[in-house]
């Protein structure tokens, strides 16, 4: 896993919210040890997955802002998640990450691991 794109993303941000986003990529793979990361410098996105394929294979994705950034979830609107997430979208949804406490929420590590193992089943991996 290359983490020259990563750098590249990292620089363009505000420092707080590269330190976000620093926080947040370190829990998924903290949860995921396996996970593919994919980097998107030029949208200011990361994607992660069970493989590359952003429409079938990943389960979540960081989209940055200038003060905040969202921890999303491809299939969220199929997820129970206990209410964390927002969004009314048919398949999106996204926790908002305005500081490191936002990523401690005990609804988050256990949605990583459904939102893995959902795409996981729907590839017939899992």
């Amino acid at each position: 896993m290359s983490t020259g794109d990563l750098d590249v993303l990292l620089a363009r941000l505000d420092p707080g919210v590269a330190d976000l986003v620093r926080a947040a990529d370190a829990l998924v793979h903290e949860v995921d040890p396996d996970v593919v990361r994919v980097v998107w410098p030029h949208q200011g996105t990361v994607g992660y997955g069970v493989g590359p394929a952003k429409n079938s294979e990943h389960y979540a994705y960081l989209a940055t802002f200038a003060r905040h950034l969202n921890l999303g979830f491809n299939r969220g609107a199929s997820l129970d998640d206990g209410g964390l997430l927002e969004g009314t979208g048919k398949a999106f949804r996204k926790l908002t990450v305005r500081s490191a406490d936002d990523l401690r929420d005990p609804r988050l590590v256990p949605l990583l691991r459904t939102a893995r193992q959902e795409r996981l089943t729907a590839l017939g991996r899992g």
